[in-house]
């Protein structure tokens, strides 16, 4: 059984307790501006230098005779190490361009990521096939005295 209220105390309690659907619309429209004020704030505010260093990758360093020829190795979560031939290196970014995966595995033919099955050229990064539409960023890779250095940008 539904009472209706008396007194406008009553009407009051009762509002606050039981939110009309106009209240609820208007809090959620409040909401929702609020995420997408915010979302275009943090959206547009630039690193500082600080950050921005940060994102730079490092050099790696790594002795050839771990980089398997026929295939490669991914070397601090950051670069991938491919060596399709004897003494034939290459560098790429370890990180799909698809959904920002690690790739971890590398065949004769591909590097491969494991959440989409994204393919990438083992010397070029190029995609074989995707969903990844971007290549792998290339590093420049040399080897001196058995040790192969990475550099970073």
């Amino acid at each position: 059984m539904t009472t209706t209220p008396s007194s406008p105390a009553e009407v009051e309690s009762t509002a606050t307790a039981d939110p009309t659907r106009r209240r609820v619309m208007k809090t959620a429209g409040v909401a929702g501006t609020v995420a997408v004020i915010g979302g275009s704030v943090a959206a547009t505010s630039g690193c500082s230098p600080e950050e921005e260093e940060a994102a730079k990758t490092q050099d790696a360093n790594l002795p050839a005779a771990d980089v398997p020829v026929g295939s490669g190795t991914v070397i601090e979560d950051t670069y991938v190490i491919t060596q399709p031939k004897e003494g034939e290196f290459f560098a790429f970014s370890s990180v799909c361009t698809h959904q920002g995966c690690q790739v971890t595995r590398i065949t004769e033919e591909a590097i491969i990521c494991p959440c989409h099955s994204s393919n990438f050229s083992v010397t070029t990064g190029e995609v074989i096939s995707g969903p990844a539409e971007e290549p792998l960023p290339k590093y420049e890779v040399s080897e001196s005295g058995g040790t192969l250095t990475v550099k970073g940008k």
